[in-house]
């Protein structure tokens, strides 16, 4: 298992992002010296992620796209409509990729951007590989 650490400025700012926007759950916080919480870890499934303060490292996500995949019980669909109805900056509307998946992409507070998926067909390979010599897809 691979946990992504987002550096982040407020880790409870961030958690409540988490939780009451994109329907993470909270699994755990640490407090700092001075009380403050500077860690935390929230969860979706099987996708996990650690919110900490890095006084010491640069802030931001630029660069790094993280991909979370829903269980496979969840309604995509309906999750999107009720991130949307949250007032969350959507990076990206929801729509069929030609790789199989539906998908969508958010930006967090920090900047990081992060696409919810599910896979709702299974492409070939070689389809998939057509198209991306093409150059007719869309990200």
């Amino acid at each position: 298992m691979i946990m992504p650490i987002f550096t982040v400025q407020d880790v409870d700012a961030s958690i409540a992002f988490y939780t009451e926007k994109l329907g993470f759950k909270q699994d755990f916080v640490m407090a700092g010296p001075d009380g403050k919480n500077m860690f935390g870890i929230v969860s979706l499934g099987k996708a996990t992620l650690g919110l900490g303060i890095a006084l010491d490292q640069p802030r931001g996500g630029a660069g790094v796209d993280f991909m979370v995949f829903v269980p496979d019980e969840a309604d995509l669909d309906k999750h999107y409509a009720e991130v949307q109805a949250k007032g969350v900056k959507i990076a990206a509307p929801i729509e069929d990729k030609y790789w199989g998946d539906r998908a969508y992409s958010v930006l967090d507070p920090d900047g990081y951007h992060l696409t919810f998926a599910k896979t709702v067909k299974q492409v070939p390979l070689e389809e998939i590989e057509a198209i991306m010599r093409s150059g007719s897809f869309a990200q």
